[in-house]
């Protein structure tokens, strides 16, 4: 984007030249992804504040399991110089952009982030303070199985005092075929298309499309076949395979109701539409 206009809710003209950016033709899926779905600044905030609490130190390794364009381990080091990150996933392009876009531009901090065309059904050599996979990555796991195997890896892969931390979202909402669209301040349209919903085995088929101020949308820019997992399965799952502890991290709520973008522990909570938590598995 080009950075000499600025954007704001006063400057009318520069809000159209914003929305008019946009489009499906010049536009980079990866780009749109990073600036609708992904909060770094929020997971790092609590990958970090969690550790410190839990273990009374700071956590200088992080593994990011699925980790895509590596947004979140560039964060990740960008905050502490003694910290270093190694993202892994499968995806060849995706990982050619992220080191591109996100890790090369940090410049001498680069050198301390690794990515790696691995699957993260591996156990590496390296022991992680934190091994993280957000945005509902291992829901790519079907089988309980799969979900164990995977679980086992990266039990094995933490530092003695280690910690790993994925995020989980549900509620009824989660469990319909619907479109929710959301404005992006940047100036275009995230939709959220849940197309199918099997209530026999929780399965669900969801894709992200990108609508602009003008011409075609951006149709199933990513596509996601998932199963829904549920927190319990989650914890028994992390439990079974050697993790000391489990917990849910729910999102508390000021006196109106509104989310507050903190989350702490939670073993009772209201039902929701729609919600997204953490879960902490303590090795």
């Amino acid at each position: 984007m080009p950075t000499t206009t600025v954007f704001s809710p006063w400057n009318e003209s520069a809000n159209m030249a914003r929305k008019s950016y946009w489009s499906a033709k010049k536009s980079n899926r990866h780009v749109l992804y990073q600036l609708s779905v992904q909060n770094v600044e929020q997971e790092e905030e609590f990958l970090s504040e969690t550790f410190m609490k839990l273990r009374g130190r700071q956590a200088l390794t992080l593994r990011e399991d699925f980790c895509g364009t590596a947004l979140s381990a560039a964060e990740w080091v960008k905050k502490d110089k003694k910290r270093t990150a190694v993202g892994y996933d499968l995806d060849t392009e995706v990982l050619a952009y992220g080191q591109e876009h996100n890790i090369d531009p940090l410049g001498e901090d680069a050198k301390r982030v690794s990515l790696e065309e691995k699957n993260v059904v591996s156990v590496s050599r390296k022991k992680f303070d934190i091994c993280a996979a957000m945005n509902f990555s291992y829901f790519i796991f079907k089988k309980r199985k799969e979900l164990l195997k995977y679980f086992e890896c990266v039990l094995k892969s933490l530092a003695d005092d280690g910690i790993f931390v994925l995020d989980i979202y549900g509620g009824s909402e989660a469990q319909v075929v619907l479109e929710e669209r959301r404005a992006i301040e940047e100036g275009f349209t995230y939709v959220w298309d849940q197309a199918a919903y099997n209530p026999i085995d929780n399965t669900v088929l969801n894709h992200i499309h990108f609508e602009f101020a003008k011409g075609p949308k951006m149709s199933r820019a990513f596509t996601y076949d998932w199963r829904l997992w549920t927190p319990q399965e989650v914890v028994e799952a992390l439990e079974e395979v050697g993790f000391k502890d489990a917990t849910v991290y729910w999102e508390l709520e000021d006196d109106d109701g509104e989310e507050t973008g903190v989350y702490e522990p939670a073993k009772v909570v209201e039902n929701q539409e729609g919600w997204l938590a953490y879960i902490v598995g303590s090795k």
